[in-house]
């Protein structure tokens, strides 16, 4: 059974994600206990909940890495107004 895309030749966005031994043994631990595999539990359980958390807070929509990034200029731009 192949995936339906909303557009025609519309695919997904792949990525990688590099993770801290302790936490992948942790998240295989969780993917084995509810009989899934990993990229099921990060597919199916921690992205959404990832994405609702972010939802939740102040800027909805808006990606953390970008938010990240703005904070940070925003305190390097304090940083060199006070100095």
């Amino acid at each position: 059974m192949r995936p339906v895309y909303r557009k025609r030749g519309e695919m997904p966005t792949k990525f990688m994600q590099s993770l801290d031994p302790q936490v992948y043994a942790e998240l295989r631990k969780i993917a084995k206990e509810r009989g899934i595999t990993m990229q099921e539990l990060i597919r199916a359980v921690i992205v959404p909940d990832w994405m609702g958390k972010d939802e939740s807070k102040d800027g909805a929509g808006r990606s953390p890495r970008r938010s990240r990034t703005i904070r940070s200029a925003s305190k390097r731009l304090r940083a060199k107004i006070t100095a």
